[in-house]
């Protein structure tokens, strides 16, 4: 039961936000009373919360199966294949997102919940193109915090607008990713001048 009315409050929250996420539309989804939603959980914003929490954990374990290595050997393929799991992921829970995004700043209980998933690939990112510039793979001029927004932002931008503007996005999401990496690696590839006097 519990995981039933978690599941129901992720999809209710989804579709029409916290305010439209009433506990008797949650508790109907999930084929029960208001009562019994009640002494799983003390508050609607309790529920909110797990089924936020629950989908953020979903989407993390989803994005391990794809990992980017310690130590780096093919920036281009290890991002590629991060990356195309991410950009599935964000498809795949594009509802969800854009809901999400809506709800940010109104209140602070689960704006952190929210970023969970964001706050996870962003971090694996930053560490991989730190260890690819430690091995000499990628420029070290280059502010690794930046270059992980550049490429998260085409990930982000194809995420949230394929469907609205589908004309834009002419290829496939994996072929869109291995486009943005190409551009990006060619910026972010090792000068054979690095090091050189002149």
């Amino acid at each position: 039961m519990h995981d039933r009315l978690i599941e129901a409050a992720h999809a209710v929250f989804a579709e029409e936000g916290f305010r439209g996420a009433t506990t008797r539309k949650i508790a109907a989804r999930a084929g029960v009373n208001e009562v019994t939603l009640f002494r799983h959980f003390a508050s609607k914003e309790e529920l909110v919360a797990a089924a936020v929490d629950r989908q953020v954990e979903a989407s993390i374990t989803m994005l391990e199966r794809s990992p980017l290595p310690a130590e780096p050997v093919d920036v281009a393929g290890e991002l590629r294949r991060f990356l195309t799991a991410t950009l599935f992921g964000f498809m795949a829970a594009h509802q969800a997102v854009r809901t999400s995004l809506g709800e940010w700043g109104h209140r602070p209980v689960l704006d952190d919940r929210l970023s969970g998933t964001s706050r996870y690939v962003s971090n694996e990112v930053e560490r991989y193109l730190v260890a690819a510039q430690e091995r000499g793979l990628i420029r070290t001029d280059v502010d690794h915090v930046v270059a992980a927004q550049a490429l998260l932002s085409a990930i982000f931008a194809h995420g949230m607008l394929h469907q609205m503007t589908p004309e834009r996005f002419p290829l496939r999401p994996e072929e869109s990713v291995a486009m943005y990496l190409k551009i990006m690696i060619e910026g972010l590839g090792a000068s054979k001048r690095e090091g050189d006097a002149g």
